[in-house]
């Protein structure tokens, strides 16, 4: 069972913080302002298209898929 995970790494802290995740590129602007992001949502939705990696000199964003063990639910 797969998740798709949003991991942004700050290249320099921000509040603290170097590394965090999400799931979906929307809710990355729920919690960090687009100037610390460096890039607004529709211009990251478009430069992000067809790619699992955007970077700019504010941050790195990867989309990935979160591996889960199947729970025994699931399997029917």
């Amino acid at each position: 069972m797969e998740t798709k995970v949003v991991h942004l790494t700050f290249k320099e802290p921000y509040i603290g913080m170097t590394d965090l995740y999400f799931s979906s590129l929307k809710a990355i602007y729920d919690v960090v302002p687009k100037e610390a992001v460096g890039i607004e949502y529709k211009s990251l939705t478009n430069a992000i298209r067809g790619k699992s990696e955007y970077e700019n000199k504010k941050v790195t964003i990867r989309i990935g898929q979160l591996v889960r063990k199947a729970s025994i639910r699931t399997k029917k």
